[in-house]
């Protein structure tokens, strides 16, 4: 009986030991398990931390770059001894005037005053593709005093925005005519809200006496405020598509079954405009004999868009174009600096 008793506590014992070395053997390998954890998770931390430190590096040196590349831009160095008496250019995107010659000197902007033209004509018209009757006797008138056209005839229908392609590219006065007297009834009405708009623009230096840009005495501008006009101008979408438009082709007319193709006057010497990694990407040009040969630019180079406004280039339709030569020139300049050539 006692001799059972003792196997009894025995066995009691041993089961007690047995538990308690699993318990130990536990507690040992559950440490093991909890410091591999713990040293994991440690280990992916330090990682985290260096892709972070790695991804701000990165950022600064991107910024360091981009800022690299801004001063680049903002310090580019611009010969302006071109032939136009009077010029600026600004870099849009950064808001700053890279180079000036003359930039508040008078001058007349002859057919670079039909960028107004177009501005007042979009802003008014809900409807581009409203017909509107080509006047006949104001734009006979036109005829008789040499102004340009586009060739519409008169007393025929015409869209809205067929006009303004017939404006802007080929420079037609009778399209001037036609959205003028449209929208105010005649000539002296529409300049009324030319002036009117040049002043909320800013446009201290302008006074414009008719649509098209025929010389007056009391028809006059600056580059800088050329400058003011077109920058505005180009953040109305339509505007911006027909000012960077190169060949147009109209809806058929009666007279023009076909329609008219119209191209722009900046490529009537020139196939190409030529810019160190860039292009012109629209321009609207002028010339009288007193305003000489102008200029009011858009280019994108190196990604980036500047305008150029040139005036009073010597020259005229059969000599060289001069207003294009300067602006090749200067936005080359500026390309040619950025990619550091």
């Amino acid at each position: 009986m006692r001799k059972e008793q003792r196997k009894k506590q025995l066995r009691r014992k041993l089961a007690i030991v047995c538990t308690c070395s699993l318990a130990g053997f536990a507690a040992i390998f559950g440490g093991i398990s909890l410091k591999r954890e713990y040293d994991q998770r440690q280990e992916e931390k330090l990682r985290i931390e260096r892709e972070e430190a790695q991804k701000k590096q990165e950022e600064e040196e991107r910024k360091a770059e981009e800022k690299r590349k801004l001063e680049e831009r903002l310090n580019v160095k611009i010969d302006m001894n071109i032939y136009s008496k009077a010029a600026i250019v600004k870099d849009l995107k950064n808001q700053k005037v890279l180079a000036s010659k003359s930039p508040e000197e008078r001058i007349y902007p002859a057919s670079m005053t039909k960028i107004m033209t177009a501005l007042v004509a979009i802003e008014e018209f809900e409807d581009l593709d409203k017909s509107i009757v080509i006047p006949v006797d104001e734009v006979l008138a036109l005829y008789e005093r040499g102004a340009s056209m586009a060739g519409f005839k008169p007393g025929e229908s015409v869209s809205v925005r067929d006009l303004l392609y017939g404006l802007m590219l080929p420079s037609g006065a009778d399209c001037c005519m036609a959205l003028a007297c449209e929208i105010a009834g005649d000539e002296a009405g529409f300049v009324q809200k030319m002036n009117a708009k040049a002043k909320e623009l800013g446009m201290t230096n302008t006074n414009f006496v008719n649509a098209s840009g025929l010389h007056d005495e009391n028809h006059y501008s600056t580059v800088q405020d050329i400058l003011v006009l077109l920058e505005y101008a180009l953040k109305n979408e339509t505007f911006y598509q027909v000012f960077t438009t190169r060949s147009y082709t109209t809806a058929p007319t009666q007279e023009y079954p076909e329609g008219i193709t119209f191209e722009s006057t900046m490529y009537e010497k020139k196939d190409s405009l030529e810019v160190t990694d860039g292009e012109i990407l629209g321009g609207k040009t002028g010339f009288t004999s007193a305003a000489g040969l102008c200029l009011a630019s858009l280019a994108e180079v190196e990604g980036q868009e500047y305008i150029l406004v040139t005036a009073g280039a010597e020259g005229n339709h059969d000599t060289e174009p001069f207003h294009i030569l300067d602006a090749e020139n200067i936005y080359s300049q500026i390309g040619a600096a950025i990619v550091g050539e």
